[in-house]
């Protein structure tokens, strides 16, 4: 499906961010890289350009996915809780996401519940982004979860990209 999204490039796992150290076994990593044109952006200002803008169809979608996991005992969190600002610091909240950690080059989020862990990087390399996720899966039913839902991961993820890039965002 490269054919689709010709500008984002998928990564071998990422050693060079600081989700590398953060990986527990089982556990699922990705990584996409996409060329910025505003290569002023912060990692964190980038993380918003990209996430915060979802097409209906996701919203539709992740509020199904949320009733169904919530009887699984997995946390689900609002669903329009967007950032007020784009410049984010430790302790604010990105969707469900709960920025952790900010560096000059990286930013990133996680989330918990029993079932699983998750983390969302956003590392900024010059002119590119490396947008990488890790899922720490805590049993069987968080491992179910993942491998579940991977497809709709490969096409939500490469479409938000993609879109922040058509619209100029980042």
């Amino acid at each position: 499906m490269s054919w689709l999204f010709p500008n984002i490039h998928t990564l071998k796992e990422p050693l060079s961010d600081r989700l590398a150290n953060k990986a527990q076994a089982p556990y699922f990593r990705d990584a996409l890289s996409v060329r910025t044109e505003k290569t002023m952006l912060t990692p964190s200002q980038l993380q918003h350009s990209i996430f915060v803008y979802m097409p209906a169809w996701v919203t539709v979608l992740m509020r199904i996915r949320n009733k169904i996991v919530k009887l699984f005992g997995f946390t689900v969190g609002a669903d329009n809780l967007r950032p007020t600002r784009d410049e984010l610091n430790i302790g604010d909240k990105a969707g469900f996401l709960t920025i952790t950690e900010k560096y000059e080059d990286e930013i990133i989020s996680y989330s918990e519940d029993r079932h699983m862990s998750f983390y969302l990087s956003v590392l900024k390399q010059s002119d590119r982004v490396i947008i990488s996720s890790l899922v720490n899966q805590k049993t069987f039913i968080g491992r179910l979860y993942v491998n579940s839902i991977l497809p709709f991961h490969y096409i939500i993820a490469r479409t938000v990209i993609n879109n922040a890039m058509k619209d100029n965002r980042i």
